[in-house]
This record gives C-alpha cells, sequence and structure tokens, in this order.
C-alpha cells in the first residue's frame, strides 16, 4: 500500500472524510480543527513511520497539502 493510501484510510477511518469529495477543502470545513490536525499528524507518524514534527499542519491547510507533505517526509526517509 503506497503512503497516501494509507493517509487516506486514516482520514476516512478517524474522521470520515472522503478524499473524492474533500481533496482541496480545507481541514476546517472537514471538521478538522488544530487539535484534530495534530492528532492526525501523529496518526500519521505511527502508520507510516516517517518523522512529521517539524510539520506544521493548521485548519487552513488541505487534504492536498498533508499530502504533499507525507510524500516529501516519505522521499527523504
Amino acid at each position: 500500500m503506497e503512503i497516501t493510501d494509507r493517509v487516506t484510510v486514516l482520514l476516512h477511518k478517524h474522521f470520515g472524510v472522503r478524499l473524492d469529495e474533500s481533496f482541496d477543502v480545507p481541514l476546517h470545513q472537514l471538521a478538522i480543527d488544530s487539535l484534530a490536525a495534530e492528532e492526525l499528524l501523529r496518526m500519521v507518524e505511527d502508520e507510516c513511520a516517517i518523522d512529521m514534527t517539524d510539520v506544521t499542519l493548521t485548519s487552513k491547510d488541505t487534504i492536498g497539502s498533508l499530502m504533499e507533505m507525507v510524500r516529501q517526509k516519505a522521499a527523504v526517509a
């Protein structure tokens, strides 16, 4: 399973997000606030075995920007 597929599963399982509808929608419109965004980053770290501690994800970011951050981190891991 690709790394972005793992993130897709996390988003659907824990936040009810369907990417086919929400790739460019800000996280706050998906009911993911700043605390939930931090929890999401920790879940991504655990699931994908990548270090996201220096990543800042805000409720204004989109799922697309999260996926790009994950891809970049995975490329250097």
